[in-house]
């Protein structure tokens, strides 16, 4: 099953440009002020990188729950909101709850799924539908795919920037980085390997970071965190100030990401952590995020972070593939529900 995830992380790219062309026609019509994407897990990153890039022209809300944040909303003078409802197996409960709301309100919908039930009350519905045409994936694995049928679609709806130029290009330089970014992760990996990450960013890769931890998480099946610059300097840092002390120096490893683009003075507070991390007896791994525009780089550190989850996974001879945790919670919410 390992080479079930390596295919994955080598073919990654072509989920860009095949689900720019599969969701070409994709189109909501309606006047609208705001966006409400309702996903869950790997299906709510792509409301998070659409946000983390700037492209929608309105208001983007990441809807994690039952039902929609409707009163919200209203508070804000938002009140003619489009609903993308996001499930890649078309199944997820929380995402059906949303799509039933706004279907029961009349609020116009967007429907992003490979099949399922989405896809079914799409057809029925006559509800715009944007495919994720990758199949027996797991959904952390096709968010490029959800995220370039999501954004033509909003390009289409005129409610995103035209960046379907600049998707083509970052597919050509994710398949071009892509192989050689193999033996970092593995070292990566084995850095990692028996200490709990904490990956850090400021807020122009946050995204990035965010996404590292949870491919630890649901990848390696691995606990990990993340925090952003200069934030963590108010409180996280204080958390790593008596390690010595604690004989605990050795079971964290703190990973900052840079981008060349971050502020001189978050760059100097990156400095500074790292000096005062590596005195507290924490050790301190530097990664510099390549690339020639923000959606470069932040891909780059997803297909990093992909590869060194997939080793670290190894590591423990776990298969990275399947989450096993999430299906035994599921067994346990429906006896709790009866």
């Amino acid at each position: 099953m390992s080479d079930e995830m390596r295919q994955v992380i080598l073919d990654q790219y072509q989920q860009l440009t095949k689900s720019l062309e599969v969701n070409k026609e994709v189109k909501v019509n309606g006047d609208f002020d705001s966006i409400i994407l309702a996903g869950m897990g790997g299906s709510g990153h792509p409301g998070d990188l659409l946000n983390s890039l700037g492209v929608p022209k309105l208001p983007l809300f990441v809807h994690r729950n039952y039902n929609l944040p409707l009163d919200y909303l209203s508070h804000m003078g938002l009140n003619k909101p489009l609903v993308i409802a996001s499930s890649y197996s078309g199944n997820t409960e929380e995402s059906l709850s949303a799509y039933e709301t706004a279907r029961n309100k009349k609020i116009p919908l967007l429907a992003s799924a490979s099949g399922g039930t989405l896809e079914q009350w799409a057809t029925r519905d006559k509800t715009p539908f944007s495919h994720i045409a990758f199949t027996d994936m797991q959904p952390r694995h096709t968010l490029f795919a959800a995220f370039a049928g999501i954004t033509i679609s909003l390009i289409n709806s005129k409610l995103a920037d035209d960046i379907a130029k600049e998707i083509k290009n970052t597919a050509k330089f994710v398949e071009k980085i892509t192989p050689g970014l193999e033996e970092q992760a593995k070292k990566l990996a084995a850095k990692i390997k028996g200490r709990v990450p904490v990956f850090d960013s400021t807020d122009n890769l946050g995204f990035a970071a965010k996404n590292f931890k949870i491919q630890c998480n649901e990848n390696a099946k691995y606990p990990a965190f993340w925090n952003t610059f200069p934030e963590l300097n108010h409180n996280e840092l204080v958390g790593f100030s008596k390690l010595k002390e604690m004989n605990n120096p050795n079971k964290f490893i703190a990973i900052f990401i840079n981008d060349s683009e971050d502020h001189p003075k978050n760059k100097a507070r990156i400095k500074a952590t790292t000096n005062l991390y590596q005195d507290w007896g924490l050790e301190v791994e530097n990664i510099n995020a390549e690339g020639e525009s923000t959606m470069q780089k932040v891909f780059y550190t997803v297909t990093l972070g992909l590869w060194t989850t997939y080793y670290l996974a190894l590591e423990y001879d776990i298969d990275p593939v399947p989450v096993d945790g999430v299906e035994s919670f599921k067994d346990k919410l429906k006896e709790a529900v009866g």
